[in-house]
């Protein structure tokens, strides 16, 4: 059996090192951070629908199923991208339909991509997905129980 020079051998393996350090710099994927964010990420129309139950008369504490009444409600969200939202829907409140419904109010976003916004009926606690193109929702006023989901119908005609 031949016994192979020590250096032969280091010489190989050098090369074989530089060999994958070579391909793997030809392959590396760059990862940017998410930029996170901000009033103009959902700014657009979306459209909506929530459901869940509202209370009829909260007093702080925790209520049986039977005190509250079902609502429903469909329609569109719109976010100016400046801090102002609109909102135009169809209201279910204990099977009384309210066509035509509509009100607006200032939202914010944080970098994490948890928003809120305030209407006449209350705070929305909003989670962005999707860069935009889904929000999460559900008000966080107590003794209303309602959550859903808005879609984004259209990309906003100015970012400005």
């Amino acid at each position: 059996m031949k016994r192979r020079n020590g250096y032969s051998c280091g010489a190989a393996a050098l090369f074989v090192i530089v060999a994958l350090a070579v391909l793997l710099a030809g392959k590396q994927n760059i990862v940017q951070a998410d930029p996170g964010c901000t009033v103009s990420t959902i700014a657009g129309a979306y459209g909506f629908a929530l459901n869940g139950l509202v209370s009829g008369s909260f007093k702080g504490q925790p209520q049986r199923i039977g005190a509250f009444f079902p609502l429903a409600a469909a329609g569109t969200f719109s976010f100016d991208g400046h801090g102002n939202a609109f909102r135009s829907f169809t209201l279910s409140f204990g099977g009384q339909i309210f066509p035509g419904s509509s009100d607006s109010g200032p939202y914010t976003v944080k970098s994490d991509c948890t928003a809120s916004a305030t209407f006449s009926d209350g705070t929305w606690n909003m989670v962005i997905v999707g860069h935009g193109k889904e929000i999460k929702a559900i008000n966080a006023t107590p003794g209303v129980l309602v959550e859903g989901v808005l879609t984004r119908q259209s990309e906003p005609r100015d970012k400005d």
